[in-house]
C-alpha cells in the first residue's frame, strides 16, 4: 500500500478518536446501515477503550507508513 494512503488512514483513525473525545460518542461498528455509538456517560469503559484503540491504530499506521 502506498505511504500516502497509509498516512491518510492513520490520520483518519486519530481523527475519529479526537472526534469522539470532543462529541462524547465514538463509532463502534454497525448493524446494517445504522452505526453503533458508545457514549461517554452510558458506557465510559467502552467509550475510552475505543478512543484508545483508534489512537493506537492511528499511531502504529503512521509510524509504519514510512
Amino acid at each position: 500500500m502506498s505511504p500516502i494512503l497509509l498516512k491518510i488512514a492513520g490520520l483518519l483513525a486519530i481523527g475519529m478518536a479526537v472526534f469522539g473525545l470532543l462529541t462524547g460518542k465514538v463509532p463502534a461498528g454497525a448493524r446494517g446501515f445504522k452505526t453503533n455509538y458508545y457514549h461517554r456517560n452510558d458506557a465510559p469503559f467502552l467509550f475510552y477503550g475505543f478512543v484508545f484503540i483508534y489512537l493506537f491504530i492511528g499511531a502504529v499506521v503512521l509510524a509504519n507508513s514510512g
